[in-house]
């Protein structure tokens, strides 16, 4: 009894340490299940890690971003406008093609940030909480 006891605490104890250091899911989904409504049209979303910004074109026939870096949006809670589907952004094992509109923590307005950088969302998928633009 004491020995299924042990294994049974044991057990529980590797799920806790697996899921704390994220090897159960994505590093990147862990912190917050997606966005939360803030006013004046904005929604607060949890950035994983400091990354550029970048400028993009947005028109009825192409979404894309021409690969000119803006300036850098910093870890943690930060506002966005909206998101759309644009060209695909990898880093290591995560990509998406949805990016996010914000100002950026360089004075930048309306630059564009790959949604990998903001928790709560999966590969190829789109934040929740956070509307289409």
């Amino acid at each position: 009894m004491a020995l299924r006891r042990l294994i049974a605490f044991l057990a529980s104890t590797v799920m806790v340490a697996a899921v704390t250091i994220g090897l159960t899911g994505s590093a990147h989904a862990s912190a917050s299940a997606g966005c939360t409504p803030r006013s004046g049209g904005k929604y607060n979303c949890n950035v994983w890690k400091t990354a550029n910004t970048w400028w993009c074109t947005t028109t009825d026939q192409t979404d894309s971003c021409d690969g000119t870096p803006a300036g850098i949006l910093r870890a943690g809670t930060n506002y966005f406008y909206c998101q759309i589907w644009a060209t695909e952004f990898r880093y290591g094992s995560y990509y998406n093609h949805y990016w996010a509109l914000t100002d950026d923590d360089s004075g930048n307005k309306l630059v564009w940030l790959p949604v990998v950088w903001i928790s709560g969302g999966v590969n190829d998928g789109r934040i929740p909480g956070l509307p289409l633009c």
